[in-house]
């Protein structure tokens, strides 16, 4: 199935204690050149260019939510009613940052992606815990890997809260004509078939 195109994004930061928080930011950082001693004057063609290569900045892989599994809606099994709710959410909004290791040819990745969750008519705890996966893939379709994670939601006194999820360090090998652009990730909430079929007939407009 496709991704969203309209919940994604991308950045590229150093390493850092905030580098999570930093992903809700799309961050451009362009390469400054620093002069032609930089580039190394007086060697050959092929030494600049690699040495060139060596230091711009690298692509990292696209980042998107998996139509379908973009929301979800859970029921407390009497029926499928709007008293029958125990919960709705949906994924706003993912981002990506990767740092490349030279020396052992693979990419670390850490995401994160955002949304809204809705306590319905159903439920009957303030604290709730839903199933979100990460699937990697390559851009030929095929599959790499898939995690699944638990999102705690906390509705404490609200009925409506916002929801952080983040994941660090997936690693994935590159080679010199494979870099992170071959590869895409895909979030989204574990659904089942039911919850799937019923994504697809369901005529409620997004969460507010």
């Amino acid at each position: 199935m496709p991704f969203s195109t309209e919940r994604q994004g991308a950045l590229r930061t150093s390493p850092s204690a905030s580098r999570i928080a930093a992903l809700a930011l799309i961050v451009l950082a362009p390469l400054a050149l620093g002069g032609c001693s930089w580039l190394g004057m007086g060697s050959d063609e092929d030494d600049v260019m690699a040495e060139i290569a060596a230091v711009a900045p690298k692509p990292c892989p696209t980042v998107g939510v998996l139509d379908g599994a973009d929301r979800i809606t859970v029921f407390n099994g009497q029926g499928q009613d709007l008293t029958d709710v125990v919960v709705r959410a949906e994924i706003s909004k993912a981002a990506i940052q990767c740092k490349y290791d030279i020396e052992d040819k693979t990419i670390s990745v850490d995401l994160a992606f955002n949304g809204l969750a809705v306590m319905g008519p159903a439920a009957t705890n303030s604290e709730m815990s839903l199933k979100g996966f990460l699937a990697v893939t390559r851009i030929d379709g095929a599959k790499v890997s898939k995690q699944i994670y638990d999102i705690p939601i906390d509705f404490d006194k609200e009925r409506q809260v916002r929801f952080l999820k983040s994941v660090e360090g997936t690693v994935v090998p590159y080679r010199d004509d494979q870099n992170g652009s071959s590869y895409v990730f895909l979030v989204g909430f574990q659904v089942s078939q039911s919850q799937l079929d019923y994504n697809r007939k369901a005529t409620v407009g997004p969460l507010q």
